[in-house]
């Protein structure tokens, strides 16, 4: 579980700036994906596509109180 701790501190320590969801995805393959699906699904993490407004919109999650909306 030493890669979801890591994950999940790599995520705090972004703030507002998120992480990028395709990073995730390259950096623990091949469970990026669920690591995401598992921390979305806990509530305490959101994803949205940043910046808003923007043709360059890139998936990000975020602790929930960093939510960028």
């Amino acid at each position: 579980m030493m890669e979801m701790e890591q994950l999940i501190k790599r995520i705090n320590g972004s703030g507002p700036e998120g992480v990028l969801t395709s990073h995730i995805r390259d950096d623990y393959y091949p469970a990026g994906q669920m690591m995401i699906n598992q921390l979305t699904d806990s509530g305490e993490y959101v994803q949205r596509k940043t910046p808003p407004h923007s043709f360059d919109q890139k998936w990000r999650i975020f602790k929930k109180e960093f939510k960028p909306y």
